[in-house]
């Protein structure tokens, strides 16, 4: 009886121990995660170039009729002084394609920005907040920086390189800004026929997972992950709910089922740093 006792509290001694153990490598980790993500940051911070792919996969259906959109962006951003250029295709299936290029410099206190639709050229004065979606300096800045509650998941190989992977979270005020720069917001207006501003519907969206995967050699970001589904699904039903609200005889009426957003996943990898292609404006495009 006595050897029974003591081998259970034996075993029970050694439960704990490893409880403790794997709480205190749990905080050590979420320290080091976090650590590891601010001084990427700061690296992307201070990168004289870079190039990045971004592609988008954005899945709707709507009264039985499925539509998947794959946007894809390719990047090229110089810091000092700052121009950037961006080629965006979405595919739209058998709805067909839209391709668009989009080019922009620094002048002053302001930013140029040309757009090319395939057949016209056209110029305007931006701002900063307007080139979000477009510079993938500002964007890798912006998701890092967004993120909270990172941990180490082990290591992968992204595109030939070792890399240290993190997941973590974007919540709160961060989920706005992030989910304007993303363009998905602006996707889900166009498919909402302009109705309603789903700025008004970014409260109590609840977490959003990202994903990092850092160089082990070098310390640079080389590829963000972020899965949106759950999160422009909420925002779908309240914006249908909102627009029907308007609607005589429907006040009440669920219809947030109406349309679903069945799959919104974003993939950005990063390359070049310091070491990006360089680009002149179009003479088309500066004589807009």
């Amino acid at each position: 009886m006595r050897t029974g006792k003591r081998a259970a509290a034996l075993a029970l001694g050694a439960a704990l121990t490893l409880s403790m153990t794997a709480c205190g490598n749990g905080t050590a980790n979420k320290e080091d995660a976090t650590e590891k993500i601010r001084a990427a940051t700061e690296k992307v911070n201070a990168a004289e170039s870079m190039e990045a792919t971004m592609v988008m996969e954005m899945d709707m259906s709507a009264m039985g009729q499925s539509v998947q959109t794959d946007t894809t962006m390719e990047m090229v951003c110089f810091n000092d002084p700052m121009k950037m250029k961006a080629d965006m295709t979405m595919d739209m299936g058998s709805l067909g394609s839209v391709s668009m290029s989009i080019f922009a410099e620094a002048d002053g206190d302001t930013y140029n920005m040309y757009l090319y639709d395939g057949n016209t050229w056209t110029s305007q004065t931006a701002t900063v907040n307007m080139l979000e979606q477009y510079d993938a300096q500002q964007s890798v800045n912006l998701y890092l920086d967004s993120g909270a509650e990172y941990i180490s998941v082990g290591t992968e190989e992204i595109n030939g390189v070792t890399t240290d992977k993190y997941t973590g979270v974007i919540r709160g005020e961060a989920m706005e800004e992030v989910l304007r720069a993303s363009g998905a917001t602006t996707n889900l207006e166009s498919s909402l026929g302009g109705m309603v501003d789903v700025s008004d519907f970014y409260s109590d969206l609840g977490d959003m997972p990202i994903t990092v995967w850092i160089d082990q050699e070098s310390g640079y970001p080389v590829r963000y992950f972020m899965d949106m589904t759950d999160v422009m699904q909420s925002i779908m039903g309240k914006a249908l709910n909102a627009a029907m609200g308007s609607v005589e005889g429907a006040e009440g009426v669920d219809v947030s089922g109406m349309m679903t957003v069945d799959k919104v996943e974003v993939t950005m990898d990063c390359t070049n740093y310091n070491n990006a292609a360089d680009f002149e404006i179009p003479a088309e495009a500066l004589g807009a």
